[in-house]
């Protein structure tokens, strides 16, 4: 818009200096037509060369608009269109200095073109020359004194300069001018309130009050004065007044709650906060805010201490209550299944996500959400189900194939497994997310193992290895995995011994690396490790039973062994080899 203007100014001073040339050398003497025509070349050139730089910042060739301008300074240092062309083109490219220097030239040329003014303001105001801005803004006022812009930038650049008097000054001025004005009103109640000038930002108050008494939002703020004066009772006073003309009014009531929250009058400041919540004038984007708050608290702080656990219960009722007043709208669904998902309610969490996503199935974040709780309620068809529409819907989120891999894992369809986290690999980038990189990896091994192909097998656990060295349940399955295979034993011994150097008391760990032992035929090295699995809770667990049993056979103590191994199917370890081995000493034991 602005280039168009000067386009036009271009032409219509083309076409005027024209006609000027041809009135002049028809009333000119001789002597006066040479000196005449010298000045008239010198405008004609100027005035080409200003046209041709127009055109060529408009075709974005600033470079040779520039050089014209330069041309046009040369034949007129004071040209303001020039200099105001140049300005602006020193200002997109954030050179401020030339950018002031060639709008001061401009502005002083034509002290009463106002875009010259303007730009010659915001090149002062970039700067940081916030009085001489003002200064010039003062010109603006004089000249157009009904301009409401010109006020509100002049008293923009005094608070800028930090002289909120000459700031309030300016808006009081403009009220005399303009009249009444909010806007105007409340700029001055929040530099009297900086100020703590109370009993002038109370009277502009008053004077809103009076302009517009059945405006509740200025006896909220006369209120909120009074508590930042310290003087509570005038406080409640306000409020209390206003309920009796607007006892409906949402935003009030959340007025006095907070009012009850600073006087930590904790009932009254929860009855405030329900009849604002249950109102239908506060929209659910306000209520959702609300409930957000009180998660944010109720995360925080220790919810089991009797403060914690009123605050909970009531974020619980408030949930409640949004669902009852929105049935179908998702945003209330949500905010709850934040608070059960948080609280470990994952049954609950899922009937609640389960509706979000029935009103709006394109939230991630739930779908997310709900596959979360699936797996940690371990129901597997559930997470099987909603993990494949989850992919259906965002078939680039690695997620729902993790998850719907576990889910074939634990069904025991492993090559459906497979092809899961195999497809969901390729959107995981190693760099960006480290974790999840390494589980598609851990997880695959694991499968891979399962389906006796080790050597894919091995090459997933040694990805996942080389992307997380000191993964602990790693090292401890892939070593196990070597043990039960006998191959690689002291690749397995090294990093089991490292998952024990991590986490030294885990029952699980000692077992593998006891186990590596007795491959590798070092059974009184195998016996103690074995036995801190005992120590550490093994006593149990069939699996570590047994290896103690095969431990003592190889240490030619066949009757403890025995004894072992007997325990172990009393634990539940099923196994024809199991059968074979306590069969076989029986009969052993027999004959001795």
């Amino acid at each position: 818009m602005l280039k168009n203007k000067y386009i036009l100014f271009c032409c219509t001073a083309f076409c005027c200096l024209l006609v000027s040339c041809a009135t002049k050398k028809s009333t000119t003497t001789p002597a006066q037509t040479n000196t005449t025509h010298t000045r008239t070349d010198s405008e004609f050139k100027l005035h080409s060369l200003f046209y041709d730089a127009c055109k060529e910042k408009i075709k974005g060739n600033t470079d040779i608009a520039m050089n014209l301008l330069s041309e046009c300074l040369k034949i007129n240092p004071n040209d303001a269109p020039s200099n105001y062309e140049i300005a602006q083109m020193y200002r997109y490219t954030g050179n401020h200095e030339q950018a002031l220097k060639h709008a001061k030239a401009a502005a002083l040329s034509d002290t009463k073109n106002e875009w010259y003014n303007l730009l010659y303001i915001e090149c002062l105001h970039n700067k940081r020359l916030y009085g001489e801005a003002a200064a010039r803004y003062e010109l603006l006022v004089k000249q157009y004194p009904y301009k409401r812009d010109y006020y509100q930038g002049l008293a923009g650049e005094y608070i800028y300069a930090k002289d909120f008097n000459k700031a309030v000054q300016v808006y009081s001025k403009m009220q005399q001018v303009m009249g009444f004005d909010e806007e105007v009103a409340m700029q001055k109640i929040k530099i009297y309130s900086q100020q703590k000038k109370w009993s002038e930002a109370e009277k502009e108050l008053k004077y809103l009050i009076g302009k517009n008494p059945n405006e509740s939002r200025y006896y909220t703020m006369l209120a909120d004065l009074y508590q930042q004066q310290g003087q509570p009772q005038k406080a409640l006073e306000t409020y209390k007044n206003v309920l009796k003309a607007d006892s409906l009014n949402p935003y009030v009531h959340l007025a006095m709650a907070d009012y009850y929250r600073q006087q930590r009058q904790d009932e009254n400041f929860y009855l405030e906060l329900r009849k604002a919540f249950e109102s239908d004038d506060l929209d659910i984007d306000n209520k959702v805010k609300i409930l957000l708050s009180y998660y944010s608290v109720t995360d925080n702080q220790e919810t089991t201490s009797e403060s914690g656990k009123k605050l909970l219960q009531q974020a619980y009722e408030l949930c409640r209550s949004l669902i009852k007043q929105y049935p179908d709208n998702p945003k209330a669904h949500s905010i709850y299944a934040d608070f059960l998902f948080r609280d470990h309610k994952y049954n609950e969490a899922g009937v609640e996500l389960k509706k979000v996503l029935l009103y709006d199935n394109s939230k991630y974040a739930a779908w997310n959400q709900l596959l979360i709780c699936q797996t940690n309620l371990r129901a597997y068809d559930s997470l099987l189900k909603y993990s494949n529409q989850a992919i259906e819907l965002f078939p680039e989120q690695p997620v729902p194939y993790y998850l719907n891999g576990i889910a074939y894992m634990q069904l025991k369809q492993y090559q459906k497994a497979e092809q899961a986290l195999k497809a969901g690999k390729q959107f995981v980038y190693d760099t960006e997310n480290l974790p999840l990189s390494v589980e598609f990896a851990l997880n695959l091994g694991e499968v891979y193992n399962t389906l006796k192909e080790y050597e894919k097998s091995d090459e997933e656990f040694d990805h996942a290895l080389a992307l997380d060295p000191d993964n602990a349940g790693a090292l401890n399955n892939y070593a196990y995995y070597l043990s039960l295979r006998k191959e690689h034993l002291e690749k397995a011994e090294k990093m089991s011994k490292r998952s024990l150097e991590l986490t030294p008391n885990n029952v699980n760990y000692l077992d593998t690396y006891g186990w590596i032992l007795y491959q590798e035929k070092k059974y009184e090295e195998a016996k103690q490790y074995l036995e801190k699995a005992f120590e550490n809770g093994g006593t149990n667990r069939p699996v570590i039973v047994e290896h103690y049993g095969d431990v003592l056979y190889q240490l030619r103590d066949s009757e403890g062994a025995l004894d072992y191994w007997k325990k172990a199917k009393e634990l539940g370890a099923k196994s024809d080899l199991l059968d074979k081995k306590i069969s076989a000493t029986e009969e052993y034991e027999k004959e001795k």
